[in-house]
């Protein structure tokens, strides 16, 4: 079996080059990351699963990673036709999609439009709306006009993680999001700054775990509780001492409560 999360390969969608990783055998599971993120935040529960007889495929989104950053289509509704495109390119699905922050907001549209490649829904530190304007990445964007970008990312950092979060974990993700340009990351706060699914939420018709966290300042545990109570049949799951990015921060938790989920909803399959 491999589980091998170094390789990269890259498909084209849409008329852009997404690069992802692929690994393991078994059910399909489908890791998408956050905003100004990439796949490589997912290296511990690819290599886990992986391990557990799941194949798992990790995405950098337009823009993000290693893919190509085109002129225009920075919306959830264009990702999540990126990532249809790629899963049937590739001949995954339908799939367990699991999604970050804004990769859950792709996730949830996904679902919605393509319950067809949509085998579950795993809903991590995300939101159905945020008409409390409390995204950090909103408040970056707010800033930038005066400060420029890199004086309010910056400035609103920190925010992102509970206290006790190493400082080598946060270095990390300062790294890894500085590397997404500005103005894509600004794009995309544009398109999804009214992002509302909650009056659709209930159509939703595919087994679903929230998981959220109790010190995550942009996506906070009542969000969780609302997308839990949303939809229909979901599971909610919330994690204790951890900010926004509960991948790096208690990933023995997360792929802990991933794994529950994943045994249950997707039995893994020979190939």
């Amino acid at each position: 079996m491999n589980a091998d999360i170094s390789t990269l390969d890259r498909v084209e969608a849409n008329g852009v080059r997404l690069a992802y990783t692929l690994c393991g055998r078994g059910a399909d599971v489908v890791f998408l990351h956050g905003w100004m993120c990439n796949r490589t935040f997912w290296q511990q529960q690819c290599r886990e699963l992986a391990g557990r007889n799941f194949r798992c495929l990790a995405v950098d989104f337009r823009g993000h990673g290693d893919s190509e950053t085109s002129a225009e289509g920075y919306s959830v509704e264009q990702l999540a036709g990126d990532l249809g495109a790629m899963m049937a390119a590739l001949g995954i699905g339908p799939a367990v999609i699991v999604g970050h922050s804004m990769g859950g907001m792709v996730a949830q549209h996904f679902c919605l439009e393509r319950p067809d490649q949509t085998a579950a829904l795993a809903l991590v530190a995300t939101i159905a709306s945020d008409a409390e304007d409390r995204l950090i990445s909103k408040r970056i964007a707010a800033d930038a006009t005066r400060m420029g970008f890199s004086g309010a990312f910056d400035r609103h950092f920190d925010a992102w993680f509970a206290p006790g979060a190493r400082r080598s974990v946060r270095g990390w993700v300062k790294r890894q999001m500085r590397s997404t340009r500005d103005d894509v990351g600004l794009e995309l706060v544009s398109a999804y700054g009214r992002f509302d699914l909650t009056g659709r939420l209930g159509e939703i018709r595919r087994p679903t775990l929230v998981i959220g966290t109790r010190s995550d300042d942009s996506a906070p545990p009542g969000q969780s509780r609302r997308l839990a109570e949303l939809i229909p049949g979901a599971q909610l799951a919330l994690i204790e001492d951890c900010g926004h990015f509960p991948m790096l921060e208690k990933p023995e938790l997360l792929s802990r409560a991933l794994l529950s989920f994943l045994e249950t909803q997707a039995a893994p399959r020979e190939d």
